[in-house]
């Protein structure tokens, strides 16, 4: 089965179902209806579903079909973790304005300290960038990226302002597929004073994340240090 086939027909169904065409708690029409609609087989529709299900928007019940468990967020947090995207795509989903501060960028090699935080080899080549992030003008984040230069190559300060993950996936065509991250809260550094404006707070939330592409390949190790004001914690649990 072409991937594609499918993958658009679940592209569409979550956009109708983010814009609201298909509401919270309702039921999706019938497959008979659907198939007619995307001119598929019931097996291309079903694995369509099945990604939207992996991915926490519908819940097939049985003997009654298939129900919309995803509801518009309401409020302003960057750190939810669902899914993998990058601070441009969260803003833009969001409404927000973006806007990307380059503090630092250079070519180093993995050392032991590194190696044991990231889970990158010793030794290993990797692009060390640090980028202060803004949301409608305030600085609300600043990210410790360190790229794999072997599979993430060309990463200049053009390409850490616009979108790295633009770059990897259109320039070199990397598939970005997991993403596996920690959260904690921990006291706000000097560095978190000076470039988030932190006011009554004197903490920020630190996500550390390990992004691998398609051949299993770890190609990042991110630090995101984020401030309090718009960050939540998020997750969906399965029984």
């Amino acid at each position: 089965m072409p991937k594609a086939r499918y993958e658009g027909i679940y592209q569409e169904l979550l956009r109708r179902i983010e814009v609201g065409d298909y509401a919270y708690q309702s039921l999706l029409p019938p497959e008979s209806e659907l198939t007619e609609q995307f001119s598929c087989s019931r097996n291309t529709l079903r694995r369509a579903l099945s990604m939207l299900a992996d991915n926490l928007y519908v819940q097939p019940i049985r003997g009654k079909g298939v129900r919309v468990i995803w509801r518009e967020k309401t409020h302003n947090a960057i750190g939810v973790l669902e899914g993998i995207e990058s601070f441009g795509e969260y803003s833009a989903r969001n409404g927000m304005t973006a806007s990307t501060e380059v503090k630092v960028i250079e070519h180093i090699l993995c050392g032991d300290a590194l190696a044991n935080r990231s889970g990158f080899n010793v030794g290993d080549a990797l692009t060390r960038v640090v980028r202060v992030r803004s949301l409608d003008g305030k600085a609300r984040q600043i990210d410790h990226g360190y790229f794999l230069e072997s599979v993430a190559p060309g990463i200049d300060e053009d390409v850490a302002r616009d979108s790295i993950y633009r770059h990897l996936e259109q320039d070199v065509g990397m598939k970005i597929v997991t993403s596996r991250r920690t959260v904690t809260v921990q006291l706000a550094g000097e560095e978190d004073c000076a470039y988030l404006d932190l006011g009554p707070y004197n903490c920020v939330a630190v996500m550390e994340g390990q992004s691998f592409d398609s051949n299993g390949i770890m190609f990042e190790y991110t630090c995101t240090r984020i401030h309090p004001e718009i960050f939540c914690y998020q997750m969906t649990s399965r029984r």
